[in-house]
């Protein structure tokens, strides 16, 4: 079978792109950019090489020793084999394949590898359409004279009627507009929210650029400056018609406890404090009145006007937005915690509610159209990026564009402009193994969410649910020793048991039970389902309970204590409603320490019982419980966007409070998050995950 790429012609003007196409995906071989169904897909250098390499003998086999030649150079020092293995497993990560069943990719025991799905090579130049030049499919069996003439008769009467066609349909159908874009956001950092000013000649936005604090900004549709507004620390929410702001200022609770609402001005005065625990806020048409989330013990609530609640879910609410008659809203609803996935959702003023769009694996922006027949929303559905979509409130859906990077739909505009943001984002890992010198960059692909470090830090337990894991969610451990990788399984990482030998994970699918797996091999054992909605779970030290965050139909969450003994038995609750940002179990199993919504940090007794209240002059997120049971590390949470994040140890006798380290990584452009620690049991290793996004904010007119 001939080489893939050895043909190689160049357009008339010089202007040449190479591309190899299998599937749904396309492989620039000069740039190394790969797209699926269009859309340009991360994938790493080596991984882009071993593509390449499979790809030039398409359905050949390519040696371990040719990709080891091709990827590092002889004086190259380096694990080989776990580094191949590594760059093999992401890009079949990326192509969604599998070892066990290869769609693309086939090992070839102890030999190597071969690429065995059917593939084309065109040469795309900037003057003409794409042209197949290489084909690697079987050629046709030769056809007869005569049938060729009749074939070439068929095809020139089908290409007749084709034509005519096409020019009925282009004199009477309605003719695209072509979009255009205005990049208003120059800055290297994010933008929060973004929204017309009164009029929709002005655009009022929240953005945090490089290392600075996040602030507002104006720029008009004529001027490419952005002038500051300050309002230091705070989110623009919504602008009323009147020419009047709602405001969010919120400290490290804001995921649990709300913000407090403020309304202001637009052209001066002091804010003035509304409401508090409130998660988003959108104006009436008239400006009179705001439509409210409010979180609640163990709830979210849409209230509207303030104070008479038209909603309520255990999972939390977002994007708020009223019609333009008053009379439905709409907004999205996320079921888990933490988590983007969702649908969305609108409620009428009488209290009626109806889900008109659902099973979005990302979503985020909702805005209505002015004339109030459709809502435009930015979803993604499982494996592809999220888009801008339009549905009429009785469920017909549409969409209207595609890009590159995460769209968030911010505002659209009476006259159909339309702001949206481009970002790039990541949760980026690292960590320290047994106090090492520096810190280990163990970032996977776009999404590393570390849960637990194994007792001795051998061991680091995460899991991936971005665009490089195609929107699915997949468990990970990492072996710090050897540096390789090992794909554990489908779902969410829950935790790793006090023995380090089974994986505790959860489908967002089936969050009514929990599923564990062995490391050292051997099949699934899935628990009977719990009868609650769930939210996490967590090992007990004695490996025999679960600790669940979850709550009953029609109820608000609480945690439960689930015997793993006797998993039949209903799980035993130890709090009240409540939502909690962080837990910590004693080393005894008999307290479990939390954040609450209100900013305490709260140790419970794992019976039903009063908890005690650790006196802090601020919130203070426990990550960990020392083994002797005399302290707990804690995370500062003064504000969510804080790097470095300090950790601290605190006495629970005493309270006393001693700092322990400050975590952030070399880098932080666009860092805005720690998002998570784990801490090993011998408090010589940690990990942390934290959130890193670039955004750039356009104004769109012609969709």
């Amino acid at each position: 079978m001939g080489r893939l790429f050895s043909v190689n012609r160049t357009a008339a003007n010089g202007q040449t792109r190479r591309v190899a196409r299998f599937g749904v995906f396309e492989l620039d071989v000069i740039s190394g950019e790969l797209r699926k169904a269009g859309v340009k897909i991360k994938l790493q250098a080596r991984s882009f090489q071993i593509l390449k390499a499979l790809l030039e003998v398409q359905g050949a086999a390519v040696t371990r020793e040719e990709l080891r030649r091709r990827l590092w150079p002889d004086e190259t020092f380096v694990d080989f084999e776990s580094g191949l293995n590594t760059a093999i497993n992401r890009l079949r990560l990326v192509l969604r394949d599998s070892a066990e069943n290869p769609r693309y990719i086939e090992t070839l025991a102890r030999t190597g590898y071969r690429f065995i799905f059917p593939c084309e090579q065109i040469e795309v130049s900037s003057d003409a359409p794409p042209q197949i030049i290489g084909k690697t499919n079987f050629p046709s069996p030769v056809q007869p004279a005569n049938r060729r003439s009749w074939l070439r008769l068929a095809v020139c009467v089908a290409c007749l009627a084709l034509l005519v066609l096409a020019g009925v349909l282009y004199v009477r159908w309605p003719q695209a507009r072509e979009a255009k874009f205005h990049q208003i956001t120059f800055g290297r950092g994010q933008v929060w929210s973004a929204r017309f000013a009164p009029g929709g000649q002005g655009v009022l936005y929240t953005a945090q650029w490089e290392t600075g604090p996040r602030q507002m900004f104006f720029t008009s549709s004529v001027s490419p400056e952005s002038r500051p507004l300050g309002f230091l620390g705070m989110s623009l929410a919504s602008v009323s018609s009147r020419g009047e702001l709602a405001l969010l200022r919120s400290d490290g609770t804001m995921n649990i406890a709300g913000s407090t609402l403020l309304r202001v001005p637009l052209h001066g005065g002091a804010p003035l404090e509304v409401d508090r625990n409130i998660m988003g806020a959108d104006w009436s048409a008239d400006g009179s009145t705001l439509a409210v989330v409010r979180a609640t013990s163990g709830a979210n609530q849409l209230e509207f006007p303030i104070g008479k609640v038209l909603y309520r879910t255990s999972g939390w609410l977002s994007h708020v937005r009223i019609s333009p008659d008053n009379t439905r809203i709409a907004f999205l609803e996320h079921p888990v915690r933490h988590d983007d996935s969702g649908g969305v959702k609108l409620v009428s003023t009488n209290g009626s509610q109806q889900l008109v769009s659902d099973g979005w694996t990302s979503a985020g922006g909702v805005a209505w159209l002015s004339s109030g027949k459709e809502i435009w929303f930015t979803a993604a559905r499982k494996g592809a990026a999220r888009s801008l979509w339009a549905i009429t409130p009785s469920g017909k859906l549409r969409p209207i564009s595609q890009a590159p990077g995460v769209l968030t739909l911010r505002d659209v505009a009476p006259d159909g402009r339309v702001l949206i943001t481009s970002d790039t984002r990541r949760l980026e890992m690292a960590g320290r193994i047994r106090q090492e010198a520096v810190e280990r960059n163990l970032s996977w692909l776009d999404w590393s969410r570390v849960q637990k470090v194994s007792a001795d830090g051998g061991l680091v337990l995460f899991d991936e649910n971005g665009e490089g894991a195609a929107s699915e969610s997949v468990v990970y451990i990492h072996y710090t020793d050897g540096g390789s990788t090992v794909r554990v399984g489908e779902g969410r990482a829950m935790d790793l048991s006090p023995n380090d030998k089974t994986v505790l994970t959860m489908s967002l699918d089936e969050r009514t039970r929990f599923r564990l797996l062995p490391l050292a091999g051997g099949p699934p054992r899935d628990l009977p389902p719990t009868g609650l909605q769930c939210q996490w779970a967590r090992f007990f030290p004695d490996g025999r309970r679960l600790l669940v965050l979850g709550n009953k139909p029609g109820k608000g969450l609480r945690l439960y204590v689930q015997s793993l003994e006797n998993p039949g038995a209903p799980p035993a609750p130890i709090t009240p409603e409540m939502v909690v940002r962080n837990v910590s179990i004693s080393p005894d199993g008999q307290r479990v320490a939390v954040l609450s919504a209100d900013g305490k940090l709260a140790v419970y007794p794992t019976s039903l019982g009063e908890p005690q209240i650790i006196p802090a002059s601020e919130p203070l997120a426990p990550v960990h419980w020392s083994q002797d049971g005399q302290w707990l590390f804690v995370l500062h949470r003064r504000t969510s966007t804080e790097i470095p994040a300090r950790v601290s140890r605190i006495q629970l006798s005493t309270g006393q409070i001693n700092p322990w380290k400050q975590i952030a990584p070399p880098d932080r452009m666009g860092v805005t998050d720690v998002t998570g620690i784990a801490i090993s049991r011998d408090e010589r290793s940690y990990v942390y995950s934290y959130r890193r996004v670039l955004s750039e904010l356009y104004l769109v007119a012609g969709w």
